[in-house]
């Protein structure tokens, strides 16, 4: 009897290994299911849930600098073309049309050509528009601006021209503060827009913002560098009425103080 109950002790200790390899098994399946319905994910909402952390994350709203040489962080080119879903069709063309021009000119890492909601902005460092320092623009750039403004004209919305600096102080007889640099820059090449490309005067005009809008933060010298531009931008429809609708009120006071005038004259 006791060697009887002994053997079937044994028994029962040697299979126990059953349990735990029944158990690996399991866990191993539950595993590979969950792997499974993880590569699975709706990637359309995993984009969205990145999005929605990365702006909570983010308040400032710069992105990394993954990013054309010339635009600073404005658009990338994916975001661009999911922009011109929305966007009016002849703005739509400008764009494919620029970004042709460009590429056709190998100028892609010093121009950058993007959709926002203001517009088609064309965005033209420093570099290639100007000597340092200087709002005198260089002969060799003339010419793909001269197109440029061409393919702007042709859309008949209106135009503005941006100037922007980096942080570092102007501080000369001609540029006192980077104010002047900027604007006086924007209206340089606003000046070769009408002259050269036969844009309308009514229709463009420029303005400079020194270094407060900067495209990126003023942290480093690769920064400043993409700071420091002259942007041509397209508006697009909505800015195009409210531009529009100041030129008509404009329109009007003159008018009106023009038949003032007149009038006290008689």
């Amino acid at each position: 009897m006791a060697r009887k109950k002994k053997y079937e002790a044994e028994h029962d200790n040697s299979e126990r290994w059953l349990l735990t390899y029944s158990d690996l098994i399991t866990l191993l399946m539950i595993f590979f299911v969950v792997m499974y319905a993880m590569s699975n994910v709706d990637a359309k909402k995993y984009e969205q849930l990145s999005e929605s952390l990365g702006s909570s994350l983010n308040p400032t709203g710069y992105k990394e600098l993954a990013q054309d040489a010339s635009s600073g962080a404005i658009k990338t080119e994916e975001e661009s073309d999911q922009a011109a879903d929305v966007m009016d069709p002849k703005l739509v063309a400008a764009y494919e049309q620029i970004k042709k021009l460009l590429k056709e000119k190998g100028l892609e890492s010093q121009v950058s050509v993007g959709i926002q909601e203001r517009g088609v902005v064309v965005g033209l460092m420093n570099t290639v528009l100007f000597e340092p320092g200087s709002s005198e623009i260089r002969q060799e750039a003339i010419p793909t601006l001269i197109q440029i403004g061409i393919i702007a004209r042709d859309v008949h919305n209106y135009i503005r021209v941006e100037g922007n600096t980096d942080d570092v102080p102007q501080n000369s007889a001609q540029f006192p503060s980077n104010w002047e640099l900027s604007v006086i820059r924007a209206t340089e090449v606003l000046k070769l827009l009408i002259t050269q490309s036969g844009v309308e005067p009514d229709k463009i005009s420029a303005v400079g913002y020194g270094e407060y809008r900067p495209s990126v933060p003023n942290i480093s010298a690769e920064n400043r560098s993409h700071n420091r531009k002259v942007d041509i931008v397209i508006l697009s429809d909505a800015m195009d009425k409210s531009e529009s609708t100041m030129s008509q009120n404009t329109s009007s006071n003159n008018d009106t103080t023009t038949k003032k005038d007149t009038k006290n004259k008689e």
